[in-house]
């Protein structure tokens, strides 16, 4: 697997106060990597920076070798694609005029969706199983669905990289495994490269390859997760005592409190 993303001493500040601090990674393609840590520990800046959605104040990111900055905005959105942790829209769009928004960036100033521009998206829809809410308003759908529907937009634009942002959030037990195992199979199938920002520590010991755990907006650990997830890592981080065993059913980490 060669190298797709390149995070390089990375710091980014919001006034005086820094919210990312020293921050290296390399991200080969084909890889799912977990960025997990306590609220205000720097996961969704990380996330930004990473998008260039933000531009770090320290260091450098790197796509394919190349600094983001000499990416137009257009040709980055053909690489990577984000899935903010909320969307809001204004109008009841249908769930597939939503993911055709993910096409933008393929078509001309003004230009509409053409047969192909269609037929990617119903693709998308079909992988992350959407098919059927194609003619359902957004605003209607329950939160598992809709974040199959956002994911079908970000695969839309056909990038190399999925950025994820607590996409699991306020979702209950079934669809936080139906999501993770969505991603992995996308992994698996594709191709596809994800960095996903999430509080369950579990599932992401279970499908990520790798995982970086942040505190204060600094590195505290990276590697695999049985690598990372120590019930002494995740005490220091979290500040609270926990117990770690292996998953009898997957081997995977799995922390406790107690």
């Amino acid at each position: 697997m060669g190298r797709l993303l390149t995070l390089n001493k990375v710091g980014y500040r919001y006034a005086s106060q820094w919210a990312l601090r020293d921050i290296s990674l390399e991200m080969a393609a084909g890889e799912l990597v977990g960025i997990l840590g306590p609220n205000g520990s720097g996961k969704t800046t990380l996330l930004k920076v990473a998008d260039r959605i933000l531009e770090p104040h320290e260091g450098v990111v790197s796509l394919k070798g190349q600094p983001l900055q000499a990416y137009s905005r257009v040709s980055l959105a053909r690489e990577i694609a984000m899935v903010p942790q909320e969307n809001h829209f204004q109008f009841a769009f249908s769930s597939l005029e939503v993911v055709l928004m993910g096409r933008f960036s393929h078509m001309g100033l003004f230009q509409f969706e053409g047969e192909h521009d269609m037929a990617v998206a119903f693709e998308a829809m079909e992988a992350t199983h959407c098919g059927d809410l194609a003619e359902r308003p957004i605003d209607q759908l329950s939160g598992g669905e809709k974040q199959r529907v956002l994911l079908a937009r970000a695969l839309a634009q056909e990038p190399e990289l999925i950025l994820l942002d607590e996409p699991t959030s306020f979702l209950d037990l079934r669809f936080k495994k139906e999501i993770f195992e969505l991603l992995s199979s996308l992994k698996k199938k594709r191709g596809l490269s994800l960095m996903i920002v999430s509080h369950d520590i579990d599932l992401s010991a279970r499908y990520c390859d790798r995982i970086m755990l942040l505190d204060r907006g600094r590195v505290f650990s990276e590697g695999t997760p049985g690598e990372v997830l120590t019930a002494r890592n995740v005490e220091a981080v979290y500040g609270c005592p926990v117990s770690v065993d292996k998953n009898p059913a997957t081997g995977s980490p799995r922390v406790s409190i107690v």
